[in-house]
């Protein structure tokens, strides 16, 4: 998108439970575009910060919130842009809850 002098607006995140949905938008001649990329949660994923450098803000507050981890994403805040040290853990992921074998005997 850079090649195309798009300008980077903002990236989202969605947990879609077996992987993570990133949306990128950019806007192009005053209209938006939007890039939609699966990244899997166990994997670090590319950070765009090299190119467009106020991605950084954005790929630290889904660390903070998904824990999705981005490669060569700088400044890293290491997951504590946001949290204190003492704040839960990835506050955006979607807990899968287990059924008890109790809700099967109904």
């Amino acid at each position: 998108m850079w090649d195309k002098r798009c300008r980077l607006v903002t990236v989202t995140c969605v947990d879609l439970i077996d992987s993570l949905e990133l949306t990128y938008s950019f806007d192009h001649n005053l209209e938006l575009v939007h890039l939609r990329v699966k990244a899997e949660k166990d994997r670090p994923f590319p950070s765009i910060s090299g190119i467009y450098y106020a991605a950084f803000l954005v790929e630290n507050e889904i660390q903070d919130q998904f824990g999705l981890r981005f490669d060569n994403l700088h400044p890293d805040y290491q997951g504590f842009m946001l949290l204190s040290r003492d704040a839960p853990r990835t506050p955006m992921l979607r807990q899968v809850e287990e059924r008890g074998r109790n809700e099967d005997a109904v």
